[in-house]
C-alpha cells in the first residue's frame, strides 16, 4: 500500500507542480501556465469514467486479477508520458506538454481510482481499512516531497530533463507495488453478478433508459463548456478569464455533472420503491448500451442513495466541507508567502522552499502517522472530528501572522522555539512561517488520514471504483470553485480576513463531523457491508 501510494502522488506533484516550475524557468507565462494546470480537472471528473474500471472481470482472462492489471498498466503509461517529457523542449512546443499533459493526468486519475478500489476491496476489516487508508496517504505524501522538494533540487544541479527521467524511472519502479498485491477477493462473485440489474430491478427498461441518457445529456452539456473556455482561452485569452469561468459557469459544471447525476438517481429510487410490480427472481441485463451505462453509472449512485436514504443528505454535507478550508487556501499559499500586499509576508523562495516544501511535508508524513495511531487507538470518528478542529485552528494562525504576530510570537517565546531558530542562524521571521507552516500541515496531515478512512468507509465494495472516485471529485470540484470568492476577499480585505472566514468554514465542517459522529456512534452498522 505504501509503494502504491507512492505511485498515486508522484504524478500529481510532478504534473501539477514540478512542470510549472519548468515551464517558470524556461520563460513561459503565467496565463499560459494556468491554463494547461487545468489537466488537473482529470482528478476532479475521474467519476465519470470510474465506472469502466468497476468491472470485476481481467481483460484477456489473464491471472493477474482487474485491479493488478489496470495499475500496472497505468503506471506503465505515466512512466512513458513522464519520459516524453524528459525528452521534450517545452519552449518549443508548449502545445505538446499540454496534450502530454492531460494524458499522464488521465492516466494518474484512472491509476487512484484502481488503487482506491483495491485497498477498499482487500481490506479484511475496519480497522485494516483505517491502517491502509493511512499507509496510502504516507505513500502520497512522500511522493509529493520526492516530485517537489527532491525535484526541485536535482533540477538545480543536473537539470529538469535528467530530473524529469529520474521521476519516471521511480514511477516504473512502483510496479513491484503491484507484484506485492494480492488479488481481491470480489473477483469471483462480481463475475456471478455482473449479467444481473442489482439496482432499480423493478423499473421498466424504458425508465432505466431515460434516466441514463438524462445524466449522460447533463455530461455533455458540463463537458460542452470546459471545452468552449478552453477553445476561448487559446483562441482570446484576453476575454476568456479562468476566474471568471469559475464563477459565472462553474457551478453549472457541477450541477450538470454531480448534482444532477444525484438527482436522477434519487429520483430512480424513488421510482423504483413506488412500483409493486412482483419481481420473481433477478433481472437479467440485456447487452444493449443503455443498459450496459446504466449498471455502470446510475447503479452505484443509486446503491449508495437507497442505503443512506435522507442521511445521505448529511453525508454530503459533510464531504464537502470537511476539506473544503485546506483546498480553498492552498491555492493562495505563494502569493501569501512571497507576496507583498494585502499582509502578505513577502519571504523569499529559498525561505518558503525550506518551510513548506521541505518542513511542511515532514510536517504531513507525521500528521498522517499520528492519524493513523490514533484511530486504532480511539477509533476513526473520533480522529475525523479533531482533525476538522485542528485545521480550522490552524487558519486562525495563519491570520495572526497576516496580522501581527503577537500570539505566535508570544507561544514560540514561551515553548523557546525563537531560541532553537536562532541556533542555526534563522531569524523570527523564520520561525513564525516555519512553525505555523508545520502546525498547519501536521493538522491536515491527521485530518486527511482520517478523511481518507471515513470515505472508504461509506462506500460499498461492490462498487468501491465508482463510488469512492465520485466522493472525491466532489471534494476536489468545490475546492477549486471557492477559490474565486476568497481572492476577492484578499483583495478587498486581506489575508488576515480570508483566514478568517476559512476558520469559520472549518468550524462548520467540525460541527457536522460531530453530528456524523453521534449519528453513527448510535447506528454503527450504517456503513457499508
Amino acid at each position: 500500500m505504501l509503494i502504491l501510494g507512492l505511485a498515486s502522488g508522484l504524478p500529481y506533484a510532478a504534473v501539477g507542480g514540478t512542470l510549472n516550475a519548468w515551464l517558470t524557468t524556461v520563460g513561459v507565462k503565467p496565463v499560459a501556465i494556468g491554463l494547461l494546470s487545468w489537466a488537473l480537472l482529470a482528478y476532479a471528473f475521474k467519476f465519470m469514467w470510474a465506472a469502466a474500471l468497476q468491472s470485476h472481470r481481467t481483460p484477456f482472462n489473464l491471472g493477474v486479477g482487474p485491479r493488478r492489471f489496470w495499475m500496472s498498466v497505468f503506471m506503465l503509461l505515466v512512466s512513458a508520458g513522464l519520459l516524453v517529457l524528459a525528452l521534450s523542449n517545452p519552449a518549443a512546443n508548449l502545445a505538446f506538454i499540454g496534450i502530454v499533459s492531460i494524458l499522464i493526468a488521465v492516466a494518474s486519475a484512472s491509476l487512484d481510482i484502481v488503487v482506491a478500489a483495491w485497498r477498499i476491496e482487500i481490506a479484511r476489516d475496519d480497522q485494516h481499512l483505517d491502517i491502509l487508508s493511512s499507509v496510502e496517504q504516507f505513500g502520497y505524501r512522500i511522493a509529493s516531497w520526492v516530485a517537489g522538494f527532491v525535484a526541485l533540487i536535482l533540477a538545480d544541479h543536473i537539470g529538469w530533463r535528467l530530473t524529469f527521467f529520474g521521476l519516471a524511472l521511480v514511477m516504473a519502479l512502483c510496479l513491484g507495488g503491484v507484484a506485492l498485491a494480492s488479488r481481491t477477493p470480489l473477483t469471483a462473485s462480481g463475475e456471478k453478478t455482473a449479467t444481473f440489474i442489482r439496482q432499480g430491478g423493478r423499473l421498466s427498461a424504458r425508465q432505466r433508459r431515460i434516466g441514463t441518457w438524462l445524466t449522460l445529456a447533463g455530461w455533455v452539456i458540463g463537458f460542452y463548456l470546459i471545452g468552449d473556455f478552453m477553445f476561448g482561452a487559446l483562441t482570446d485569452p484576453e476575454n476568456h478569464k479562468a476566474s471568471t469561468f469559475i464563477r459565472m459557469q462553474g457551478p453549472f459544471v457541477i450541477l450538470s455533472t454531480v448534482i444532477w447525476l444525484g438527482i436522477v438517481s434519487a429520483v430512480l429510487v424513488w421510482m423504483n420503491g413506488r412500483n409493486s410490480t412482483d419481481i420473481s427472481g433477478p433481472v437479467v441485463a440485456k447487452s444493449s448500451v443503455t443498459d450496459i451505462l446504466y449498471r455502470a453509472i446510475l447503479e452505484p449512485m443509486m446503491e449508495l442513495i437507497s442505503r443512506l436514504r435522507w442521511v445521505a443528505v448529511l453525508v454530503l454535507m459533510v464531504v464537502l466541507s470537511y476539506r473544503f478550508t485546506d483546498l480553498i487556501w492552498g491555492g493562495f499559499a505563494y502569493p501569501f508567502y512571497l507576496g507583498e500586499n494585502y499582509g502578505a509576508l513577502g519571504h523569499t523562495l529559498t525561505e518558503v522552499g525550506f518551510a513548506s516544501k521541505f518542513m511542511g511535508v515532514i510536517a504531513t508524513i507525521v500528521g498522517i502517522a499520528l492519524g493513523g495511531l490514533a484511530m486504532l487507538r480511539f477509533g476513526r470518528m473520533p480522529v475525523f472530528f479533531f482533525g476538522a478542529v485542528l485545521a480550522a485552528i490552524t487558519n486562525l494562525l495563519f491570520a495572526d501572522l497576516a496580522l501581527d504576530a503577537r500570539f505566535t510570537d508570544s507561544v514560540l517565546g514561551f515553548l523557546h522555539i525563537d531560541d532553537v531558530f536562532a541556533l542555526f542562524s534563522l531569524d523570527l521571521r523564520m520561525a513564525r512561517l516555519t512553525s505555523v507552516i508545520f502546525a498547519e500541515n501536521l493538522a491536515v496531515g491527521l485530518a486527511s488520514a482520517a478523511s481518507v478512512a471515513y470515505l472508504s468507509s461509506i462506500v460499498n465494495k461492490e462498487y468501491a471504483a465508482v463510488q469512492y472516485a465520485l466522493l472525491v471529485s466532489l471534494i476536489m470540484l468545490l475546492g477549486v470553485l471557492g477559490r474565486p470568492t476568497i481572492g476577492e476577499i484578499i483583495e478587498t480585505q486581506g489575508f488576515a480576513t480570508a483566514f478568517i472566514v476559512c476558520a469559520g468554514l472549518g468550524a462548520v465542517a467540525a460541527v457536522l463531523a460531530l453530528i456524523e459522529w453521534i449519528r453513527l456512534s448510535r447506528h454503527p452498522k450504517e456503513t457499508a457491508g
